[in-house]
């Protein structure tokens, strides 16, 4: 997409949006209009398709049940308190949101291993580990990405890295996040929309 057409896209995007904070009185329903559901506004339809695609694949899952793009790359900007309506660049990364029990557990079952064998983890992301563990989601960026113990970590840097490669969603880094249920997902989304509805009724 170029230039000019992305920041385009974006202002209607951001537009509808705001216009849905104040349509809707649940977050839970802008949550499921705008980012749980429809196409990215950076990404073309045929991209965010091959994208949910090779992701399913790779990882064993439905591409369309449990494979979510969200963030930035989703909705044109960010819904995150410190970047709030901060908008989609050249630097931002396609977050994709996997939800799966089976892997989540599986990567629980790895860190606990990782824990138990006293190697080293820095303060700081075992922190934010511990904060996004309660809210039902693993992050590969707040786990040692390096040690043995923890291989589906690491195989998920090597499919975002591989996808990224392929362009498959254009040149950016690809980063996933493994949401334990949809419940956890859409309750995250649906605190950060509860946030801008809050602003926009102001």
């Amino acid at each position: 997409m170029f230039e000019d057409e992305q920041e385009k896209a974006i202002d209607l995007a951001m537009a509808a949006f705001k216009a849905g904070l104040l349509r809707h009185a649940k977050p839970l329903s802008v949550v499921r209009e705008f980012i749980t559901h429809g196409p990215c506004v950076v990404i073309s339809q045929e991209q965010h398709a091959e994208l949910r695609e090779r992701v399913g694949v790779e990882l064993g899952i439905h591409p369309n049940r449990d494979v979510y793009t969200v963030g930035s790359a989703k909705l044109g900007f960010s819904i995150k308190p410190a970047r709030r309506y901060g908008r989609f660049n050249d630097h931002s990364d396609i977050d994709v949101a996997v939800v799966s029990p089976e892997l989540y557990s599986q990567i629980w079952l790895e860190v606990r291993e990782f824990v138990a064998s006293k190697e080293p983890w820095s303060v700081s992301k075992m922190e934010d580990f511990k904060r996004e563990h309660l809210a039902g989601r693993i992050s590969p960026k707040n786990i040692h990405k390096a040690s043995p113990l923890i291989p589906t970590a690491t195989r998920l840097w090597d499919i975002g890295r591989q996808l990224q490669l392929d362009r498959v969603a254009g040149p950016y880094q690809v980063t996933f996040a493994v949401w334990y249920d949809m419940d956890a997902l859409e309750g995250y989304q649906s605190n950060a929309v509860a946030e801008c509805q809050k602003i926009e009724a102001l």
